[in-house]
């Protein structure tokens, strides 16, 4: 494990006094924190407690956007917005592998070190970078909702599960995240590297650049793990919780999260039949007749 020397970090040494949220600070980091990482984390944490109906407000001017811009557009040509979509999605893409690599060395460390338990319950282990890609991830949220953009103009089916998981995501996200619950580590490290590998693929469709079907598969396949596993995770928090153990989460976040998982299980349980094993089936039946 890499060390660093902290002790003449002044934003280390106070954020180590201060107990950030009720955690213990991880003494010496896999990472030691950028200086761009070093931002006021309490004051975000005030300010989307503050302000928690912005997410609702965000994502009821985003529904109407969407559909007026696709009402707008249906006797227009569509917009092509090739290379445009390809920078958007490279740029998600890049900042979602930075992400997952600055969060993914904390997540390890209390996973290995303190236990499953640790990692859903207790507030161990706190990082400057896990605590600045937290508030990052949950910003994404907002610049994520540009995806069903490109969607509208250049005149793409626009199907439920596209608008639905942009919006429903973005309310829990911004609802909870003044929480800092220790799970919310699982969300995070779960969506970084879904999206690491999801945008650089749609950069190089944008660009009409052929990929193998089966990295579309797998991407789906990732996709529909991840909400299996994140709604495991949630409903074992709630378990424990039931059942007498000490288990830092909020009653409030146990409900959002388990009906946003529960719901995408559903929705993306039905892509992955469809695209991955539907598909697969119609393929192995054409190889016979061939």
């Amino acid at each position: 494990m890499m060390t660093h020397n902290t002790s003449s970090d002044s934003y280390y040494m106070e954020l180590a006094e201060q107990k950030p949220f009720g955690y213990s600070v991880t003494e010496n980091p896999y990472f030691k924190g950028f200086e761009f990482e070093k931002v006021d984390l309490f004051w975000w944490q005030r300010f989307a407690s503050e302000n928690w109906k912005l997410g609702f407000y965000a994502g009821a001017l985003y529904i109407a956007a969407i559909f007026c811009i696709q009402n707008y557009m249906k006797n227009r040509p569509a917009f092509e917005l090739k290379r445009s979509l390809f920078w958007w999605n490279l740029t998600i893409g890049i900042l979602s592998m930075v992400g997952f690599v600055r969060t993914l060395p904390g997540f390890l460390t209390v996973l290995t070190k303190g236990g499953f338990y640790n990692s859903i319950c207790v507030k161990d282990g706190f990082d400057i970078p896990t605590g600045y890609w937290c508030v990052a991830f949950t910003i994404s949220k907002y610049v994520e909702l540009g995806d069903t953009i490109f969607i509208v103009l250049r005149k793409r089916p626009l199907i439920f599960l596209q608008w639905y998981h942009h919006v429903i995501t973005l309310i829990a996200v911004w609802l909870t995240g003044p929480l800092v619950e220790p799970i919310s580590r699982w969300y995070v490290v779960l969506n970084c590297m879904v999206h690491a590998l999801m945008y650089p693929y749609f950069s190089l469709r944008a660009v009409n650049v052929k990929v193998p079907v089966y990295v579309a598969n797998i991407i789906t396949t990732l996709q529909f793990s991840q909400m299996l596993i994140g709604f495991s995770v949630n409903m074992t928090s709630w378990y424990l919780r039931h059942n007498g153990y000490d288990c830092a989460r909020d009653p409030l976040s146990i409900n959002v999260f388990a009906f946003v998982y529960g719901s995408f299980i559903l929705l993306f349980g039905k892509l992955f039949y469809d695209s991955v094993i539907k598909s697969g089936r119609k393929l192995k039946e054409k190889k016979k007749q061939g």
